[in-house]
């Protein structure tokens, strides 16, 4: 099999089909995350939530954050940087529980 040849997986149930490579790609992990609160606090408080679990799926994640005012409160905005494109979507999958 070439370089230039494409591999693609089709679903039975939805008839819909996905290139190898473009779900998970190497060197996708950092995901940039914005809460948006009344006030610093409850933003805090929830970046609190996602640290959590940042740490539970990958003890060596990393956080930057950045505080913005908005006309409704705060927008407190996080960039988590991972060990690898793995480690990010496990955190993507579980984050949806956190909503």
């Amino acid at each position: 099999m070439s370089v230039e040849e494409k591999v693609q997986e089709t679903c039975d149930a939805c008839g819909c089909y996905a290139e190898i490579g473009t779900i998970i790609g190497e060197g996708d992990d950092v995901l940039d995350l914005e809460v948006s609160a009344a006030s610093e606090a409850d933003a805090r408080a929830k970046l609190a939530e996602y640290r959590a679990l940042a740490v539970q799926v990958s003890p060596e994640s990393r956080i930057q954050e950045q505080l913005e005012q908005a006309e409704q409160g705060v927008i407190l905005k996080a960039r988590i940087q991972f060990s690898c494109t793995a480690e990010k979507l496990i955190f993507e999958m579980r984050a949806r529980s956190l909503g």
